[in-house]
């Protein structure tokens, strides 16, 4: 297991030279403050930090008042990082301030949303479906493009397309492998979220992510393997056993084929909450 500042000052050492060639110069050193740890680097005007906290790394650019705004966020996952991860962790952190501050720098680009933090969700906020797709675009960083792409489309984000389109295969393909570190990050990540998520983002990981398992019997045993919550497994075969009876094919012909975008309207509850009024099986 790594320790937060050591941890820290090998991704420093891993992305000095790259950052010094874009311009940016190291203006604090690692600094360790509760149960985090930073580092500031500076470039005229700019002024970005690198911030570990819980199983991640923000890359954050400092913004009025002296606050710090995340422009990006990593895996960091200090019980199971080892060398190689720490390298390829410093290859986007460095693509990520190349492409936005760098030498080759694109044009504006609209900031991606807030996501709903730990500390904001152990004090009653719920996590969005944002949230959950920024942390599973750290667990596949393929993903980064498509999770960019999604909110500069669109002006804010859809989680239906990005799942459905783009990350649905990335996390069946981890449930039907044998990597047992790979399926315990990442349900660790569909467990937080689900416990501690809005009813939307609820459906996403229940319907729209796990329903893709279609009652394969040996993939929900799997799955039991690493959800330690009684409601969400319990919920996880329900729909699964209700998407595959007669109405439940239907249901999931509109998650293949969703309806074109529109702007968004007040919702009177989810996915789910649908499935439950339309008879889905008691367990």
């Amino acid at each position: 297991m790594l320790e937060r500042k050591d941890a820290l000052n090998l991704i420093l050492k891993g992305c000095n030279e790259k950052f010094a060639d874009n311009g940016f110069e190291l203006l604090t050193p690692v600094t360790e403050e509760n149960e985090t740890a930073f580092a500031d680097f500076k470039k005229g005007d700019l002024t970005l930090r690198l911030l570990s906290h819980d199983n991640l790394l923000d890359v954050m650019e400092k913004v009025e008042d002296g606050e710090f705004a995340k422009t990006e966020s990593n895996l960091l996952d200090l019980d199971s990082f080892e060398e190689r991860d720490i390298k390829s962790l410093c290859n986007e952190i460095v693509d990520t301030v190349a492409t936005s501050h760098g030498k080759k720098a694109k044009q504006a680009t609209k900031k991606a949303p807030q996501t709903i933090s730990k500390s904001a969700a152990k004090n009653g906020a719920s996590y969005d479906a944002n949230t959950l797709a920024n942390r599973i675009a750290t667990l596949y960083p393929e993903l980064k493009d498509a999770y960019k792409e999604n909110f500069q489309k669109y002006d804010e984000f859809l989680g239906e397309d990005f799942f459905v389109n783009h990350a649905n295969a990335y996390i069946m393909r981890t449930i039907r492998s044998h990597d047992s570190q790979q399926l315990k990050k990442l349900f660790k990540i569909l467990s937080d979220i689900y416990e501690n998520g809005s009813n939307d983002v609820q459906d996403l990981v229940v319907v729209t992510i796990l329903g893709e398992i279609d009652n394969d019997k040996e993939l929900l045993e799997k799955c039991r393997e690493y959800i330690s919550d009684d409601d969400f497994y319990e919920t996880l075969v329900a729909v699964n056993k209700y998407l595959v009876s007669p109405a439940g094919k239907k249901a999931r012909k509109l998650l293949e084929n969703p309806p074109a975008y529109k702007p968004p309207k007040k919702k009177k509850g989810g996915m789910m909450s649908s499935l439950m009024q339309g008879g889905m099986p008691q367990q």
